[in-house]
């Protein structure tokens, strides 16, 4: 095998396991907590912040950003392709340590785009406060950030390449929000914190 293929093998496999720590769903549990049958039954930032209040939201959040942000510096730092550092969104979303299982990877995907273009991100998060505020709803705030980031990342980079990159993974989490997507739909969905 190729020294090279192997290398991104053995990063994408780090990346995914770093991905897969669920940080939301332990510190649910640290409080006695299994987040998978509270709220929404999401494991993400979010739930958190319904079942824990707003404290735990913000370190559940600063921790699952810290995982793509992490993945994306070792990729950078390692000289390799910035889209391996998506295996990170992928094991939040599927994590091995939750029978493969997960949240919907905003928050990393978020993380990723923070050392991809830190002006994308600032922009994506403005939207997403405005949202929340405007909307109340999480799941609105969110797709709509990350629907942004790929002609923000195509702007402040020039690399298209990029630019497909965060339309995937936003293609990903428009999947991930499938049932929060339909209960909108319904009228059912919950607001982001009470």
């Amino acid at each position: 095998m190729d020294g090279r293929v192997l290398e991104y093998l053995l990063a994408g496999l780090l990346f995914y396991l770093i991905g897969s720590i669920p940080f939301s769903y332990l510190l649910a549990r640290s409080k006695g907590i299994d987040l998978r049958t509270v709220g929404s039954g999401n494991v993400g930032a979010t739930n958190v912040g319904r079942v824990l209040g707003r404290r735990y939201w913000a370190l559940a959040l600063v921790l699952d950003l810290g995982k793509g942000l992490l993945t994306a510096w070792l990729a950078g730092l390692w000289g390799l392709p910035p889209w391996l550092a998506g295996l990170a969104v992928i094991g939040h979303d599927w994590s091995i340590f939750l029978h493969f299982t997960g949240g919907k990877g905003v928050a990393t995907t978020l993380g990723v785009l923070a050392l991809t273009s830190w002006e994308a991100l600032l922009v994506a998060l403005l939207i997403w406060v405005l949202l929340v505020k405007l909307s109340g709803y999480a799941s609105v705030a969110s797709l709509s950030a990350l629907a942004i980031a790929p002609p923000l990342v195509l702007a402040f980079t020039r690399n298209p390449v990029l630019a497909w990159f965060f339309v995937a993974l936003w293609l990903l989490s428009l999947y991930r929000h499938r049932e929060n997507l339909r209960r909108l739909l319904r009228g059912e969905e919950d607001r982001a914190f009470r």
